[in-house]
């Protein structure tokens, strides 16, 4: 068995090497083992093997199949043939011709008088007569000697085609949907399997093999041959390009315990061909990922640049397609923004896709990007568009605006956003048109032609979620307080009102810190911890998460509010990255609206980051993070 094991490394061409680390494609490999009861039972030609692989600090114990050589003359003394010509032949070719022929046999009789005309049986004649075979094989009225020739020619037939240097005619075999011919297919993948050992396969017929064995893999004699075949993408590593990539990257889901393998191959062969390879290629790339729910940074960093390099190339279609793609694997980088400002902002006033407009909206949503271009770009293609828009996108289109607290450059915008609301309010979600509202409110913008639509008992009576009772809720407080032309409260007092939770990692960190706060605020006594403005509508924009107020003022009370000292309170906020905007400078409009409504009913407020406040406390730096504390509080509003 060992002499069998090296003399298959040496026909691979040193590839595998039995007693050194030999490079193949950046991988290290080294022969692990091989037994002899390794030996796989339903094909002696084979044994199962493993060996290990390195790749930089990562090793991994891959499965292999050895062939078993039983005469040493087919490697001492036979040339080893590495590849087979990448040209199929004209046999192949033409079996669609072939296949054309055999269809005009009305019976067995026909088919085997074609046959005794062809001066050779090729592979794909054998295949066009097979399957023909196979069709009249279901017309009881054929006569019994006919039939017992049928045998007796169809095993000469499955010979021919076994036999044949065209791989691809073995291929299109497992490729066919005849059920004649499944018995047969373990046999025809052992066949092409033998031949990826020797290496007669290119990149494209692997994956195609792939491809079969990944639709059968319920059956074990299939699935266990799939985890086997990454040797044959590390020999043919040097025929993988741009024209061919995809291909790899879509057999990956196949792939179990050998995947990484493959994966670091593509992702090599990605930043190696990246400049080359289409838009149609990167989108099938993309879809394999979002399969895969797929992370790299290094592979992403990729597709960055290239989106930034062939951004001239997309049309709006292709433009919808991957920013989609990017913003559903949640990746973004500078040069993904870069090239998202540079289309929007040559083709914004040719943009017709409504629906694009809202993929770049959504992008900028899910990475919190306030980019001044691209959302101007957004607020004139509504201005210009905004009556043609399907009310299913209005609050797709809208709410970004006030969440990101822009103000679009023409001054009628908020206003011709609400008659255009208006007028698809009966196609509207009530979920959707609070959204819609909140974003007006974020920006001090009060679209009160709206507000009295939705707050008619005629609308209300009609609204039955919760979450939507609770944003009208908010929405006739937060009006209440900042509009001065609102004849409210219009919305009932609610009398279920529920306590608001703090974000578990503020309090968490709160808990940490609690220390060198109460030491800022002069005691303990001083400090009061998640503290809900009282008379006002339960939701998280009336939380205070630290109060620093003289002692004997009880925040637990719901009269604390109308006995505080104001020059002697402050309202501290912690904001999670989540508040900010990606300059993390600018924070999103549900908490400019906090900070805001605070600041309307007398306190005074500071800001607090929790990444600053992370950073002292797990550097251990006491006197630090309580000069931050009272610095700000130096600074607070």
């Amino acid at each position: 068995m060992a002499t069998a094991i090296r003399t298959y490394l040496k026909a691979k061409k040193n590839i595998l090497s039995c007693n050194a680390n030999t490079k193949a494609s950046g991988i290290s490999s080294t022969f692990r083992r091989s037994f002899s009861d390794d030996k796989n039972r339903s094909n002696p030609q084979f044994s199962n093997s493993t060996i290990m692989v390195e790749h930089g600090y990562n090793v991994q114990e891959l499965p292999v199949l050895v062939r078993t050589l039983t005469d040493l003359s087919e490697i001492y003394d036979k040339p080893i043939v590495d590849t087979e010509p990448s040209r199929i032949s004209n046999d192949s070719q033409n079996y669609n011709l072939i296949k054309s022929e055999f269809s005009q046999c009305l019976d067995l009789r026909d088919v085997f008088t074609l046959l005794s005309k062809c001066t050779k049986i090729t592979p794909s004649i054998a295949l066009g007569a097979i399957e023909r075979i196979y069709t009249l094989e279901k017309n009881p009225t054929q006569n019994v000697h006919v039939n017992l020739a049928k045998g007796a020619i169809l095993d000469k037939l499955l010979k021919v085609v076994t036999k044949t240097k065209d791989t691809q005619t073995i291929i299109n075999i497992l490729n066919t949907t005849s059920t004649f011919m499944e018995p047969y297919k373990p046999k025809f993948s052992e066949e092409i399997m033998l031949r990826v050992l020797e290496n007669m396969l290119s990149v494209e017929q692997i994956c195609e093999f792939l491809k079969f064995l990944i639709l059968k893999r319920g059956d074990q004699q299939y699935s266990e041959i799939i985890d086997k075949l990454w040797i044959g993408f590390v020999q043919r590593e040097a025929d993988i390009n741009e024209t061919n990539i995809s291909k790899l990257f879509s057999v990956l889901p196949g792939f179990k315990a050998s995947k990484r393998t493959v994966l670091n191959l593509s992702e090599q062969k990605l930043s190696e061909y990246w400049n080359k390879i289409t838009v149609s290629v990167m989108q099938q790339i993309l879809d394999v990922f979002i399969q895969e729910k797929y992370l790299s940074v290094q592979s992403f960093a990729v597709i960055g640049r290239w989106l930034h390099t062939n951004i001239h190339a997309l049309n709006d279609d292709e433009m919808l397609d991957i920013i989609s793609k990017l913003t559903q694997l949640k990746y973004t980088d500078d040069q993904i923004e870069i090239a998202v400002e540079k289309y929007i902002k040559l083709k914004g006033n040719k943009i017709n896709m409504h629906v694009l407009i809202v993929g770049i909206l959504n992008y900028c949503m899910q990475f919190h990007i306030r980019n001044d271009e691209i959302l101007n770009a957004c607020s004139k293609h509504f201005f210009n568009q905004g009556s043609t828009i399907p009310a299913g996108f209005l609050r797709s289109v809208l709410y970004p605006f006030g969440y990101f607290n822009f103000k679009p450059l023409h001054e009628q915008f908020w206003s011709f956003a609400e008659d255009v609301v208006l007028q698809n309010l009966n196609k509207m979600t009530s979920d959707d048109i609070c959204s819609i509202i909140l974003s007006f409110i974020y920006v001090s913008q009060y679209p009160l032609k709206l507000t009295k639509r939705i707050f008619s008992s005629e609308y209300l009576i009609n609204v039955k979620s919760s979450d939507t009772l609770k944003k009208l809720h908010l929405i006739d407080t937060a009006l209440s307080i900042e509009c001065p032309n609102y004849l409210g409260p219009l919305m009932p007092k609610d009398q279920y009102l529920q306590p608001i939770s703090q974000d578990f990692r503020v309090k968490n960190l709160i808990n940490k810190i609690l220390v060198d706060i109460e030491w800022v605020a002069g005691g303990k006594q001083n400090v009061s911890t998640s503290i809900l403005v009282p008379h006002f509508c339960s939701d998280q924009t009336y939380l205070i998460d630290i109060m620093l107020h003289p002692p004997g003022l009880n925040c637990s009370k719901s009269d604390w509010l109308s006995k505080y000292d104001k020059d002697k309170t402050r309202a501290i906020l912690i904001h999670l990255p989540d508040d900010f905007c990606t300059d993390n400078k600018n924070l999103i409009g549900p908490q400019l609206m906090r900070r805001k409504h605070l600041q309307i009913i007398g306190l005074n407020v500071t800001s607090l980051s929790y990444s600053l406040l992370s950073q002292f406390y797990t550097s251990h730096n006491s006197n630090g993070l309580r000069d931050y504390i009272k610095n700000s509080l130096g600074d607070a509003d």
